[in-house]
């Protein structure tokens, strides 16, 4: 049964991935929304800094900030695909990969605001307070497809439980590695400050990460930037090395551009989610006075995510 099992996901993933099939829609997406929003990600930076910094007027302590739902989705991107996704485009692609993956998060940028804007159109009211919505909201109210929204929810569970299963790893393995303990142990502790927050009153997890959130961006920044004071006399180098290889003569020759350019973009896609359906969810949570504000800040979220972690 397992090796059944194992022989569907490795069909699915070898056309949707492997085929770079996934990668095509979501980037020719991306590049459409570009387009037809006339490049709103540049145009309209200025006012995503703006709308992040509003303070939520709602009364209503179920209700999320703009700023929470920033946190919960912009928690949901930074993960493994910022660390091993960087490194296996790197290993696969070189140093152009990473040039290609900045370029994906301008496209990717697009992506968010529309998925995060409709999340905020078709959301409604959550009996306990609040609102919820997602993709499968907006699939069954605006496209009539009750039947894509299902599927879209039971593939979203299944990618998301493989995704914790790969961050928890990464987590307990890290401990072991550097302190010596267990992995049982660090697993235990996840497991039971996860179980307190998502079971907990109210929106404890929109309140858990409006604080861990920016500690978390914080202290990654600080040990990035002291990385980097260490090195500095390589960053040059560094540098010249992205984008060279990014629009390399080597690389074009020896049949390998297409090998960088779809490293940088895959890896890119599985570092910012933009287009995955995951950040909408929290998107639809937020209490804001306009849907598009919304969809500015999680385009925001994409740049952090990519260019700047």
């Amino acid at each position: 049964m397992l090796n059944y099992l194992q022989n569907i996901v490795n069909f699915v993933n070898g056309i949707f991935w492997g085929k770079n099939l996934l990668a095509v829609m979501l980037l020719s997406a991306g590049l459409y929304f570009t387009i037809r929003t006339k490049f709103m990600p540049v145009r309209l930076f200025k006012e995503m800094i703006r709308i992040i910094l509003e303070k939520n007027k709602s009364e209503d302590e179920n209700t999320v900030s703009s700023f929470q739902a920033f946190c919960i989705s912009t928690a949901s991107r930074i993960g493994a695909g910022n660390l091993a996704g960087v490194v296996a485009a790197v290993s696969i692609g070189g140093p152009g990969a990473v040039f290609w993956m900045w370029v994906v998060a301008l496209v990717g940028a697009s992506s968010a605001f529309i998925e995060s804007t409709l999340a905020q159109i078709y959301k409604e009211k959550d009996p306990q307070g609040g609102y919820r919505g997602g993709p499968a909201y907006f699939m069954e109210k605006a496209l009539k497809k009750r039947w894509m929204g299902i599927l879209f929810a039971i593939s979203g569970l299944i990618c998301w439980a493989g995704i914790s299963q790969i961050v928890s790893n990464s987590v307990t393995e890290s401990f072991e590695n550097a302190f010596n303990i267990p992995r049982i142990y660090t697993v235990s502790v996840l497991v039971i400050a996860a179980a307190a927050i998502i079971f907990g009153k109210g929106n404890k997890t929109a309140k858990v990460l409006d604080k861990l959130v920016p500690v978390m961006a914080g202290a990654y920044a600080i040990v990035v930037i002291f990385i980097i004071g260490k090195n500095i006399t390589l960053l040059p180098g560094v540098l010249a090395s992205i984008f060279e290889n990014a629009f390399g003569i080597q690389q074009a020759v020896g049949g390998g551009f297409g090998v960088v350019v779809m490293a940088g973009i895959k890896r890119g896609l599985f570092s910012n989610e933009a287009g995955s359906g995951s950040a909408p969810c929290a998107a639809a949570a937020a209490e804001v006075s306009h849907p598009a504000k919304q969809g500015l800040i999680q385009s925001l979220g994409v740049y952090i995510d990519t260019l700047v972690i």
